[in-house]
């Protein structure tokens, strides 16, 4: 099946001086920042709206096979529990509008010194007892994988500590990828480094951006309420141009070699 997603429409030209020169420099030397009402209660209601719709109009994407969507187990029962789309801004305009918002576009141009291209995007809806995610880095070992990735996350729901907010370890990114660069996914070992952790603890409209050499992980959501951010992922335009569709097209290939070969061929992208 054609995995080509559709790209989101360019923004219009950049202002100027969206961080101070201090913000700047904390996202250079610990490799995440966070913002604070970004976006407005209204705004932020519109994308769970419509995040939320298109959870129910797609339900019967909701399904193992299909690579837009993932899975975690279950911290307790360990059964499967949907936890992620990726991409969504194909199907939610108002998720689309967000990875063009001259809000978010500014802050990364002040960060990279130019433009940005959107790279990937993906909502992680981290229901009730999900399980966390273990200890990574964002960056793989893929040819051409651009070292000026990160992720902007937009808080939809609060992300405190009893949801499983993302944990970063700061100032690591300087020490680059820690792991093989075999292509392949690596997980890392707490004890390995000399860091200690800072909860992104957010509130609905507040950003947070991190690299992807910043280890980073979660907790399990042991509350009561899903915890959903909108991860939205970027790359410097001089760092491999806009590489929106080249990045699902590998990425679907590289579910697919991963996938044991007698199941290879249920896999689609819908």
């Amino acid at each position: 099946m054609n995995s080509d997603i559709a790209m989101p429409p360019a923004a219009t030209a950049l202002s100027t001086a969206a961080l101070s020169t201090a913000e700047v420099q904390f996202y250079q030397e610990q490799g995440y920042l966070i913002l604070r009402n970004v976006f407005s209660a209204a705004e932020i209601g519109d994308l769970s709206a419509d995040v939320d719709r298109v959870q129910a109009e797609h339900s019967e994407c909701i399904d193992i096979h299909n690579m837009r969507v993932r899975f975690r187990p279950h911290h307790e029962t360990g059964d499967n529990t949907f936890e992620v789309i990726d991409p969504i801004s194909d199907l939610s305009p108002v998720a689309r509008a967000f990875t063009r918002d001259r809000r978010i576009l500014d802050v990364l141009h002040d960060l990279y010194g130019e433009p940005a291209e959107l790279f990937k995007d993906k909502l992680i809806y981290k229901l009730p007892g999900v399980s966390g995610a273990t200890l990574h880095q964002d960056w793989i070992g893929w040819p051409g994988f651009p070292e000026s990735f990160l992720s902007v996350v937009v808080a939809i729901d609060p992300f405190i500590k009893e949801s499983g907010p993302t944990e970063v370890f700061p100032g690591l990114h300087r020490k680059g990828y820690l792991s093989p660069k075999d292509g392949q996914h690596h997980y890392l070992a707490t004890e390995d480094l000399p860091a200690e952790p800072v909860p992104l603890l957010l509130d609905p409209g507040d950003l947070a951006i991190f690299s992807c050499f910043t280890p980073h992980r979660s907790a399990s959501n042991t509350g009561t309420q899903t915890r959903r951010g909108y991860f939205i992922s970027y790359n410097a335009r001089s760092d491999g141009g806009q590489q929106y569709q080249q990045h699902y097209r590998e990425f679907h290939e590289w579910l697919r070699s991963k996938c044991p070969e007698p199941q290879r061929n249920h896999l689609y992208f819908r």
